[in-house]
């Protein structure tokens, strides 16, 4: 008999955290679940740990990558699915007990493709802090659904694969962008949000999203920043007809940049800063005249038109 849930987990060097993960998946209420762990190549003792636990409970597997990063080993667990909807659970983060459950008990219920809940963020000394702009909504056609993911910065429906089911048969088809090194699990639920036909998002925060410095997007932008402009490219290719959904990308292209020149400079990178510049003065006329907050507005207009001014305020602050 088929699971109702696969959980994938791609795990590389992740020793530290892994065995709380997996206790946090074991402990579940709903007890219908296959868990893949992908270990991506890992030089720790990530293995063994994840071997330790398959060879306690049936349902769990382990597969062993060759190191091709975060995307081809979620694209290998899904080949292997067999569950009805797919989880993604990152191997640093955790579950509350009825994550499964709640999931999966309303996108039943509701018939959704896409079943969103809350999550909150764990700080390095443990501190918890519910995210304060989950919505409870449903999204039943296309126009709405994408409305929701460019929404703000992150979304309404969140650009994170974590913290949601995916209807596995809806999205087949759809895979992790194994070229871009940022940014791949935005790209996917883009990707999914173009073929759903109904998403549902409550506020009940059950995933735990742990920051600590090996988890952070920091790490890895100094050489593949330029990733993030290769999927907002594709997303303005894909909705080039539509003004809306393109100043809406503009936004987060600005954002994006304000955000990246600030980690880079900090990280010692301080060419990259009129590369960024280049990208954000390219789509500030969009942006100023759009509803975007005023102290993006702001932050556009000084990098514009002072911008070594703006390059000397980011080398005195901290990323």
């Amino acid at each position: 008999m088929s699971p109702d849930i696969t959980i994938i987990v791609p795990a590389f060097n992740a020793e530290k955290y892994l065995s709380r993960c997996l206790d946090s998946i074991a402990g579940q209420s709903l007890s219908s679940w296959e868990l893949i762990i992908v270990d991506d190549g890992s030089i720790d003792a990530t293995t063994d740990i994840a071997k330790e636990y398959a060879g306690k409970d049936s349902r769990i597997k382990v597969i062993n990558a060759s190191g091709k990063g975060v995307s081809a080993a979620r694209n290998t667990g899904m080949e292997l699915a067999g569950g009805k909807y797919l989880a993604f659970v990152d191997a640093d983060d955790y579950l509350e007990p009825d994550y499964l459950k709640e999931l999966f008990d309303r996108a039943e219920k509701s018939n959704a493709d896409i079943t969103q809940c809350s999550f909150s963020f764990i700080d390095e000394a443990g501190n918890k802090t519910p995210d304060a702009n989950s919505v409870d909504r449903i999204y039943e056609d296309k126009d709405a659904i994408l409305r929701a993911y460019f929404a703000g910065t992150h979304g309404d429906i969140r650009d994170s694969v974590w913290a949601k089911l995916f209807k596995r048969e809806t999205f087949a088809d759809v895979r992790f962008n194994t070229g871009l090194s940022i940014y791949e699990d935005g790209y996917y639920v883009y990707q999914c949000c173009q073929k759903a036909g109904k998403v549902i998002s409550f506020g009940v925060p059950l995933y735990n999203y742990v920051q600590h410095g090996g988890s952070t997007t920091h790490s890895r932008v100094n050489e593949q920043y330029k990733d993030f402009f290769s999927m907002f490219e594709k997303q303005k290719k894909d909705l080039a007809v539509n003004s809306y959904f393109r100043k809406r990308i503009s936004g987060r292209e600005a954002e994006t940049s304000l955000w990246l020149m600030r980690i880079l400079v900090n990280n010692g990178n301080k060419d990259a800063f009129w590369d960024l510049r280049k990208r954000a003065v390219k789509v500030s006329g969009d942006v100023i005249w759009s509803s975007a907050p005023f102290t993006i507005k702001l932050k556009l207009i000084g990098v514009t038109v002072m911008p070594h001014i703006y390059l000397a305020m980011l080398k005195g602050r901290k990323s």
